[in-house]
C-alpha cells in the first residue's frame, strides 16, 4: 500500500496572511503547501512562514523559474545556479523543503542548452541534498512529451513533476497515439500537478461540471498509472499538489477574493474526488 500526501499551492493565495492561509490548509488534511517563495511581496522574509509551517507541523516544496531579467544564455545559467542554491538552502532557516519542481530552460533551447541547465541542477541538487525535478511545462524545454525520450537518454538522471495538461494541450490531443511513451516515462516521475487540462487550454473551467468528466477521468487514468508504476517499484509515499490555478488559468470573476474562493473549492473538490478514486494498493 502507498500513501498519499497533497500539498496545496500557495499561487493565488499570496495576498492571505500566512497564518490564516496554513490554518485552513491544515484544516483540510494537506500535509504542506506548495510554494513559489519569489511571488511573494516581500520575496527575502522567510522566517515568518517557515516557523508557522513549523509550528503546524507541515511541510513544504518550492515549484521555481528563473526570476528577473535575463540578458543571455550565460545569464540565465547563473541565475539558475545562484537562485536554486538560494531555495535549497532554505533549511538554513529552519525547514528545508521535501523538493523542489524546476521548471527550466525555454522550449527553444538547443539539446546542449538543455543540458547545461540539468547539469546545474544536479550540481546544486549534490551540494544541498535537495532533490530538484524537472516539471512537464510548456514554455519551457519539457512542454512536450516528445522532447523527454532523447534528454532522457543523454541525462539518465532526470526526475520530473508531471503536469500532464501541458501536453495535452501542446499536442492538441490525450496523446492516444503516444501511451507507449507515456507509461515509459512514469518511472521517472517524482511528483504530480492534478491540474485537468483539455486540448485548447491547459485547464478546465470547472472540474465539478459533468460537462468535463470524461476529461476529469482521462487524467485520473494517468495519476492511478502513476501510482500502479510507483508500487511496483517499491515506493510506499506519493506527493500530489492540487494546482487547480488561479488567473488566468481560472476564469475571473474580476473580485480577488472570490477568485480565491473559487480556486480552493475546485482544489478542495480535486483531492476528495483522487482520494475518493485512486486506488492504493
Amino acid at each position: 500500500m502507498v500513501e498519499l500526501e497533497f500539498f496545496y499551492p500557495r499561487w493565488g493565495a499570496e495576498h492571505i496572511a500566512w497564518p490564516d492561509f496554513l490554518d485552513v490548509v491544515e484544516s483540510e488534511g494537506y500535509r504542506g503547501i506548495e510554494w513559489y517563495p519569489y511571488g511573494e511581496k516581500n520575496k527575502n522574509n522567510y522566517q515568518e512562514m517557515l516557523q508557522s509551517l513549523s509550528d503546524r507541523q507541515l511541510d513544504y516544496t518550492i515549484v521555481y523559474a528563473v526570476f528577473g531579467e535575463i540578458k543571455d544564455f550565460a545569464h540565465y545559467l547563473e541565475l539558475l545556479e545562484s537562485q536554486l542554491t538560494e531555495l535549497a538552502s532554505l533549511g538554513n532557516f529552519g525547514l528545508a523543503p521535501r523538493f523542489i519542481s524546476a521548471q527550466v530552460g525555454r522550449e527553444f533551447y538547443s539539446t546542449e542548452q538543455i543540458l547545461a541547465c540539468l547539469e546545474i541542477c544536479a550540481n546544486v541538487e549534490q551540494k544541498t541534498g535537495i532533490a530538484i525535478y524537472q516539471e512537464t511545462h510548456r514554455n519551457k524545454w519539457t512542454y512536450g512529451i516528445h522532447r523527454i525520450p532523447k534528454i532522457r537518454e543523454l541525462f539518465p538522471s532526470l526526475k520530473l513533476t508531471l503536469d500532464v495538461s501541458h501536453w495535452y494541450c501542446v499536442s492538441e490531443s490525450f496523446l492516444e497515439d503516444q501511451q507507449d511513451l507515456l507509461s515509459s516515462l512514469l518511472v521517472d516521475v517524482r511528483h504530480v500537478h492534478t491540474r485537468v487540462g483539455h486540448t485548447q487550454g491547459s485547464q478546465i473551467s470547472d472540474v465539478t461540471n459533468p460537462l468535463f468528466e470524461n476529461i476529469v477521468k482521462t487524467h485520473l487514468a494517468v495519476w492511478q498509472q502513476y501510482i500502479n508504476t510507483q508500487i511496483q517499484l517499491g515506493r510506499t509515499k506519493l506527493t500530489f499538489t492540487t494546482e487547480f490555478g488561479p488567473a488566468p488559468y481560472l476564469i475571473s470573476s474580476g473580485d480577488r477574493d472570490l477568485d480565491y474562493q473559487e480556486q480552493w473549492r475546485q482544489n478542495l473538490w480535486i483531492k476528495k474526488y483522487l482520494l475518493d478514486h485512486l486506488k492504493t494498493i
